[in-house]
């Protein structure tokens, strides 16, 4: 039997209340629990680690994160051992932002794993439209707004924790100062989450994952 939930998204000051398939939840639910726990599925591989690996290699091999490595072994530090066997995600990431519904979808291999709310530009056209790649990954990123550089950590520093940049110079995703605008139409181009947010994201995709930006 078909189960329904209620949903309940607020933007712009509007709540937006609807209907939202319970199995679709759970299966999204799980999917993610799958990539960050250490259950083997045909998504992965398990690999002995061999003289001069580096969490840093296995992940640029298998198109992973270090982050996801780690959590995914349960590992504390970056430290690895010769002969340590090492559960590794290979399933392909991409990303699908809707504008006109400010949400983006973490996909793996086209399956939905996570909807985010999100907030994109202030004026329609200020968010570019089309298909993006993510070349760069900061943690805790430098402002560089208008000539005027704030630092990591001030509050005003409007990236908030992390930075995804496209290889389109200037534009990205990043978390925020100011939580409670997530969902509505507010940045000056970039897609803006919640900082929790945009660190989860961050853990997850590696330098080279595509984003579809559409309206």
């Amino acid at each position: 039997m078909l189960r329904l939930i209620f949903s309940v998204i607020i933007v712009n000051g509007l709540i937006a209340i609807g209907l939202v398939n319970a199995e679709d939840l759970k299966k999204n639910h799980d999917l993610l629990e799958t990539i960050t726990s250490n259950q083997q599925t045909s998504q992965t591989v398990v690999y002995e680690v061999q003289i001069g690996d580096t969490l840093g290699k296995l992940a640029q091999n298998y198109g992973t994160t270090i982050d996801l490595i780690k959590k995914r072994n349960n590992l504390k530090s970056d430290v690895i051992q010769v002969g340590q066997q090492l559960s590794i995600w290979t399933g392909k990431f991409n990303i699908f932002v809707s504008k006109s519904k400010n949400i983006l979808v973490l996909k793996n291999n086209n399956e939905n794993v996570k909807t985010y709310t999100v907030s994109t530009g202030k004026d329609t056209s200020v968010t570019p439209v089309g298909e993006f790649t993510i070349v760069s990954k900061l943690v805790n990123p430098v402002w560089f707004n208008k000539g005027v550089t704030v630092p990591a950590g001030s509050p005003t520093n409007a990236l908030g924790t992390r930075w995804l940049g496209f290889n389109l110079p200037s534009y990205g995703i990043h978390g925020t100062i100011e939580p409670k605008t997530i969902g509505s139409y507010e940045t000056a181009g970039c897609v803006r989450m919640r900082n929790e947010d945009v660190e989860e994201l961050y853990s997850l995709i590696p330098v080279g994952t595509k984003v579809v930006i559409v309206e």
